[in-house]
C-alpha cells in the first residue's frame, strides 16, 4: 500500500511573474484541481524537467489569451514562461511530490521579464515505430 495522500496539503514553490515573486506555498490538496486553482488555468503541461526529478507546471493556455501574462524565464529553458507557474517534485512511482529544491535554488533560475508577447508555435514531432 502506498503513503501517497492526494487529499493532503503539500508544499510547491510558486513563481509569480505578476508579482515577481518566487516563494513556497501549500496547497490544499496535491491535485490537479489544486494545481489549476493555484496557477488560475484549464490545462497544464510539465516543462524544465531537472536532473533530480523537479519540474515546472505552466499553464498551457497561456500564449492563446490576450493579453498574454506576464512572462519569466528559466535556466535551461530556451522560452519564455507566461503566467504563474509551479516548481513539483516526482517520486519514483511517478507521483507529484513536493519539490526538492529550495525556493532560493529556484530564485537564481528565475528571470523575470515583465510584458513581452510570445508567438504562439506549435511543434509537431514524429518517430518511427519499430
Amino acid at each position: 500500500m502506498s503513503k501517497f495522500d492526494i487529499t493532503q496539503p503539500f508544499k510547491v514553490i510558486s513563481i509569480d511573474p505578476t508579482r515577481r515573486v518566487v516563494e513556497e506555498v501549500e496547497l490544499n490538496a496535491n491535485s490537479l484541481r489544486a494545481i489549476y486553482d493555484h496557477i488560475g488555468c484549464q490545462c497544464i503541461d510539465i516543462i524544465c524537467r531537472q536532473p533530480n526529478g523537479d519540474a515546472l507546471t505552466v499553464d498551457d493556455e497561456a500564449l492563446l489569451v490576450d493579453p498574454q501574462p506576464p512572462a519569466f524565464r528559466f535556466e535551461g529553458f530556451c522560452g519564455r514562461i507566461h503566467g504563474k507557474a509551479i516548481v513539483t517534485g516526482c517520486n519514483k512511482r511517478g507521483n507529484t511530490i513536493s519539490p526538492k529544491m529550495t525556493v532560493d535554488e529556484v530564485r537564481r533560475k528565475v528571470q523575470f521579464i515583465d510584458d513581452v508577447y510570445t508567438e504562439p508555435l506549435i511543434m509537431v514531432m514524429s518517430f518511427d515505430w519499430p
